[in-house]
Order: C-alpha cells, then sequence, then structure tokens
C-alpha cells in the first residue's frame, strides 16, 4: 500500500501597500494635468469663450496641483525619503521621472496662472509666457505617462498589467474634468453645450477602452474577467461604475441641447467625479486585494482614521479650501485694481 503524502501551504494576508492617499493623488493628479493641457489648447486656439475657459481650467489645474503631491507624500509613509529619488537616481524607472515632472509642473503651472491673472489685471503680459504654457503642458503629459506606467509595468499584479489602465485613467480624468467645466461655465451657453458633448464623446470612448480591455485576451483581461467572476466586491465596484456612467452620460446628454440649472450642474459634476475616483479606487485599492503568490485573499477594510476615511475627506476639504483662498486672493486682488 502507497503511502499518501500530504502537503500544507500556509498562507498569511498581507496589509495592502497603497493606501486611500494614492487613490487621491491619482484622482487630483490626472484632472489637473488634463486641465493644463485644456488651458494651453484655449489659449493657442483662440475663440470668444477661450479667456473664461483658460481662467477656468487654470484655476482646477493649479488647486488639484498643489493638492495631489501632498496626498503621495503621505502615502510615502516616510515623507522624507522623497530627497531619495535625487539622490540615487534610477532612470530605468518610472518613480524617479514622477519626482522630476511633478514638481516642474506645479512651478511652471504656477507661473503660467501669475501670467494670465496679471495679463487680465493690468495687460502686462509675463516674458515667455509661451514657453511657460508649453512646458506646463509637456510636463502634464509626462505626469500622465507617468502615473499610467508606473502601475501598468507591474507584472506581478497581472490586474494592472495592461495599457488600458494608464488609458482608461486619462480618460476617466478627462470626463471629470469636462463635467465641472460644463457645470461651471452653464451660463455660458454655447460653451457648456459644446463642454457636454466632447463631455458625451469622452464618456463613450472611456466605454470602449474599458470594453476592450475586459474583453481583450491578455493577461490582464482574463484577470479582469476572473476578479469580476470570483469577487463578490468587484461585482459591486463595476455595478456601481456602470451607475455611475450612465448618470453621467445622461446628465451630458441633457446639457447637450438644453440650458442646465444648479441642480443638474452639481449632479453632472458629482457623476463624473464620482465615476473617476471609484475607478481609480477599484483598481488601486480592489487591485491589491487579489494575492500575487497564494489562493489567500487578501480583504481590506477602510480604517476611519488618517489612513482611511479621513484621508478621503481631508484631502477634499484640503482642496475646497485651496479653491476658497485662491478666489477670494483673486477678488481682493480685483477689487484693489479696480479702487487703485
Amino acid at each position: 500500500m502507497s503511502r499518501i503524502m500530504i502537503d500544507e501551504v500556509l498562507a498569511q494576508p498581507q496589509a495592502i501597500t497603497w493606501l486611500p492617499w494614492a487613490v487621491q493623488y491619482f484622482f487630483f493628479i490626472g484632472i489637473a494635468a488634463c486641465a493644463a493641457l485644456l488651458a494651453a489648447g484655449a489659449r493657442w486656439i483662440a475663440r470668444d469663450h477661450s479667456p473664461q475657459l483658460q481662467r477656468l481650467c487654470l484655476f482646477i489645474a493649479l488647486t488639484c496641483a498643489i493638492t495631489a503631491p501632498l496626498a503621495l507624500t503621505a502615502d510615502l509613509h516616510q515623507t522624507a525619503r522623497f530627497w531619495h529619488f535625487y539622490a540615487w537616481p534610477t532612470p530605468w524607472s518610472w518613480m524617479p521621472w514622477g519626482a522630476l515632472f511633478l514638481p516642474l509642473f506645479t512651478l511652471l503651472l504656477g507661473i503660467e496662472f501669475v501670467g494670465f491673472h496679471l495679463n487680465a489685471l493690468t495687460g502686462r503680459r509675463l516674458p515667455l509666457s509661451g514657453a511657460v504654457a508649453a512646458g506646463a503642458s509637456l510636463t502634464a503629459i509626462g505626469l500622465l505617462l507617468y502615473t499610467g506606467r508606473e502601475v501598468s509595468v507591474v507584472l506581478a499584479r497581472p490586474l494592472w498589467f495592461s495599457y488600458g489602465f494608464p488609458a482608461a485613467m486619462f480618460v476617466s480624468a478627462l470626463q471629470a474634468l469636462l463635467a465641472i467645466l460644463a457645470a461651471q461655465l452653464r451660463q455660458h451657453t454655447a460653451l457648456a453645450r459644446t463642454l457636454a458633448r466632447s463631455h458625451l464623446f469622452t464618456l463613450a470612448l472611456l466605454a470602449a477602452v474599458m470594453t476592450a480591455w475586459m474583453a481583450g485576451d491578455t493577461l490582464s483581461g482574463q484577470s479582469l474577467r476572473q476578479w469580476w467572476q470570483l469577487s463578490g466586491e468587484a461585482r459591486i465596484y463595476m455595478a456601481a461604475t456602470v451607475a455611475l456612467w450612465l448618470l453621467a452620460t445622461g446628465g451630458a446628454l441633457y446639457a447637450s441641447f438644453r440650458p442646465i440649472g444648479g441642480a443638474t450642474a452639481l449632479l453632472l459634476a458629482l457623476s463624473g467625479m464620482g465615476l473617476c475616483w471609484l475607478l481609480r479606487w477599484a483598481f488601486l485599492i480592489g487591485g491589491q486585494t487579489i494575492p500575487k503568490y497564494s489562493a489567500l485573499a487578501n480583504p481590506y477594510h477602510l480604517p476611519p482614521g488618517t489612513d482611511g476615511l479621513l484621508a478621503i475627506v481631508g484631502t477634499f476639504g484640503l482642496w475646497i479650501a485651496l479653491m476658497i483662498t485662491v478666489h477670494e486672493g483673486l477678488s481682493w486682488l480685483s477689487g484693489r485694481r479696480q479702487h487703485g
């Protein structure tokens, strides 16, 4: 009688590495980069409403660009190690490129913002303002590439290992920006309708990207389908994503043909932003619950403290505080200018 050998494999659940701070960074930096690119487009393609569009894009880009790196440094756990990217550069990795693009983007964007309002208040242009805008656009493209590729190159997590990830992150951020712009510029009827139709097209593009990614015969596509089949949490994420997409599509379709009021504008902006945020949460946080090397799942529960719910609420609170501060500062300068 032959012996039966039984090997017992023990696996320990692993805590996730990227916390909600990372989701907040990806959310804000995506919107900031898209806003910087659209502001440059409004500058170089002059139309009747270009100044209003450029002003709002720069406002959104600057406030988001300040909020995003603060969330990123919180996610580093040891904030002081940020300087290691400069002391020991590794150009073959995407991380040090992000350490180069992020401060340069914020600096150039700040100069472009100041130059725009200096010209609006005094009629004077900053020297090399066109070069500054071009530099901000190039660094915005670099940030979009960096934030997408630093995740999609991770072969150890098949769900992330796809060009579909950076494409989906870019398109979802762009649709959120267009939703915010259409809501804020609703008084300019023609411009708001153009923005709403652009938003509608971007939502259709996002659906196409996600469908191609999930249906593709790739390692990531297979992982995405298996995650949906085996995980109840994944099905909740996908159902919520589809619901927000339908809500945003309905709002954009309505705004494409009819003037919108305050309630509709709020719904349009929140649905677009919610869709953008939920996609990042599902893939960055939900993706980390999928085990790398074992059959054991890694459950995640959102804590109420600074590494969980408070981080999310606090980051959005910081963004709102920055918007109020910048807006009031500009109003004060405009008032001083009017009164000599």
